[in-house]
């Protein structure tokens, strides 16, 4: 009896030793860091997170849990032994486990799939070091800086429908802004070889003695707008549009401006509805060319939903009201009222093109 009890006493004292020792250096030596290959993807497209782990001390760690709450639209493709997911509606716990030899580091990669728009950050994570037995010890919960932006999915131009089709291609093959349009006097300027006589402003060339004629500039150019609108409920016949849908729209807004900007043209964006980080009533992005004003549309239509902010009719008002002309516009909405109808065809009458592009359940109007 006497020797068990020693030994039963040596036991506990090794067990409160080495307990003692990993709870109070365990996690000191340990630095842990988190990236993503990609933070900007496409809906649909797939990144890679990794995970860095190292023990920076002699002592080896028996076992080390990082635990996350990531978004749960950030689907892990596959899934290891090391790991364990539990997901709810909107979040999910993501714990990955080690164990860590002294002087090591750990590097593990992880494919996730994006298949939903949005924008989705991690704010922290949690470290929480074990013993030799198994039984948890101290927990470190430490910030994090992290954000995936997922962009709306990309359409090819043969997936709209027909009639929209041809006018998003005609827009993009309008004549040069610099090739004059007879239809729009702009003022006078000089004569040039090759004018034709019929251009000639005789009361201005009287006036100042010298040969002038009419300066005309084109009312076309490959220049687009897209309108986005973001109401999905038609009260006039008590009917709703689903998020789905309005993902498809999101989608074809984003397709139409990237075919006019990858043409050499360019594309504006105005949207009615709450815009992740946006606080006025109506996102307005102007007309722009080029990669960069691509992205940063992108950038924001990843932040879109589908609550008004400004009615479709009180929007339309507002652009009638700015007396422009020679826009292009493409209207993408779920409903359009006989009084919405009717602002169209006064934007039409100003001089600008509009197009409409419905957006029903389950897709798009033909």
């Amino acid at each position: 009896m006497t020797y068990v009890f020693w030994i039963v006493l040596l036991m506990s004292a090794l067990y409160g030793a080495q307990r003692l020792t990993f709870r109070l250096a365990g996690l000191k030596s340990v630095a842990y860091d988190r990236s993503f290959s990609q933070s900007r993807v496409h809906a649909g497209e797939s990144t890679w997170m990794r995970e860095t782990i190292a023990n920076g001390r002699r002592l080896p760690l028996p076992w080390v849990r990082v635990e996350s709450q990531l978004p749960a639209q950030l689907v892990f493709k596959n899934a290891q032994a090391d790991m364990s997911i539990h997901s709810g509606d909107r979040l999910q716990n993501h714990a990955s486990l080690f164990t860590i030899p002294g002087y090591t580091e750990i590097v593990r990669k992880h494919e996730i799939v994006c298949p939903a728009r949005g924008k989705f950050r991690i704010d922290s994570y949690t470290l929480t070091s074990g013993d030799i037995v198994g039984f948890p010890g101290r927990s470190v919960r430490q910030p994090a800086s992290l954000e995936i932006v997922v962009y709306p999915r990309l359409k090819r131009i043969d997936d709209f429908p027909l009639e929209v089709r041809r006018y998003v291609q005609s827009v993009r093959s309008m004549i040069s802004p610099i090739r004059e349009d007879a239809m729009y006097v702009a003022g006078i300027r000089p004569y040039r070889p090759g004018d034709s006589f019929r251009m000639v402003n005789w009361s201005a060339t009287a006036k100042t003695g010298q040969l002038l004629v009419h300066r005309r500039e084109s009312m076309q150019d490959n220049d687009l707008t897209l309108i986005l609108n973001a109401e999905l409920l038609d009260r006039a016949n008590n009917a709703r549009m689903t998020a789905e849908s309005f993902e498809e729209a999101v989608s074809y807004a984003a397709s139409a401006a990237q075919y006019i900007i990858g043409g050499g043209g360019k594309a504006g964006l105005i949207f009615n509805g709450e815009v992740d980080g946006y606080d006025a009533p109506v996102f307005r992005a102007p007309e722009r060319s080029g990669a960069a004003h691509m992205d940063a549309l992108l950038e924001a239509m990843a932040g879109f939903k589908p609550e008004t902010r400004l009615g479709l009719s009180f929007l339309l008002k507002q652009l009638l009201g700015e007396r422009q002309r020679g826009k292009h516009y493409l209207l993408v909405t779920a409903f359009i009222d006989s009084q919405e109808r009717q602002l169209v065809r006064e934007l039409r009458e100003q001089g600008n093109g509009v197009e409409l592009l419905l957006f029903v359940e389950g897709g798009i109007a033909s």
